[in-house]
């Protein structure tokens, strides 16, 4: 779905996204954070991209690490695709679980400058009653490939990272860490993708240019 909307003129764009075991957060936990940085005008190449995964001190600590990057970006506004709906929501909802806090950054909760490019999408598309479009069903919209990931003999899914890959490397972190460096990778691929379309999506709908980096790549692993 292509959704046109106004310009609102920031110079420095950020993205975030998540990778959990689970949709529900009381039956899921956060396996990694990513994060990144475009300036306005500078090729796709020239995005900076930072993934965090778990680690002997938990979620929380994995929460505050993508926090402080993401704050020292700097950056002028936020754009996510579920952002506010998924990634902010699940990131707090696992935080109050676990008894812990970590201070949202302002540019997170603002409304003015945290761009979800899922939440008009998916009002229109319950006004139209159509289904709601997924991040790669919105490149398509406007004719960027899609980028794939695939681990152990096929494609790599929100649903498949869930049931398969989040527990492996969870599992990995205590029994076998080489293990857990090589799933690393996996998921950076996955994540730095996401981030990447994210930031594309945004700038098709401002009406700017943007020459991916990422998109269209395809990883085996």
């Amino acid at each position: 779905m292509r959704y046109p909307r106004e310009d609102p003129g920031h110079q420095r764009i950020a993205t975030l996204d998540i990778e959990t075991t689970h949709y529900k957060p009381d039956q899921g936990e956060i396996v990694s954070i990513g994060v990144g940085v475009h300036d306005r005008g500078e090729p796709g190449e020239a995005a900076t991209y930072d993934t965090f995964h778990r680690g002997g001190r938990g979620e929380p600590a994995l929460v505050q690490r993508a926090v402080d990057r993401l704050t020292d970006y700097e950056a002028d506004g936020l754009t996510s695709y579920k952002g506010i709906d998924f990634d902010m929501w699940f990131i707090g909802e696992r935080l109050d679980h676990l008894g812990e806090t970590v201070e949202a950054p302002e540019i997170a909760t603002s409304p003015e400058r945290h761009i979800d490019l899922f939440a008009d999408r998916k009002e229109r598309a319950s006004r139209e009653g159509s289904s709601w479009p997924s991040l790669e069903e919105c490149l398509d919209a406007y004719g960027y490939p899609r980028p794939v990931t695939r681990w152990n003999g096929s494609e790599l899914t929100n649903t498949r990272f869930g049931e398969e890959l989040g527990p492996a490397f969870l599992q990995a972190l205590s029994d076998d860490p080489q293990r857990a460096s090589t799933l690393e990778e996996v998921i950076d691929h996955y994540l730095t993708t996401d981030l990447e379309a994210n930031i594309a999506l945004y700038y098709a709908d401002i009406g700017d240019d943007f020459d991916p980096h990422l998109l269209g790549t395809e990883r085996t692993f």
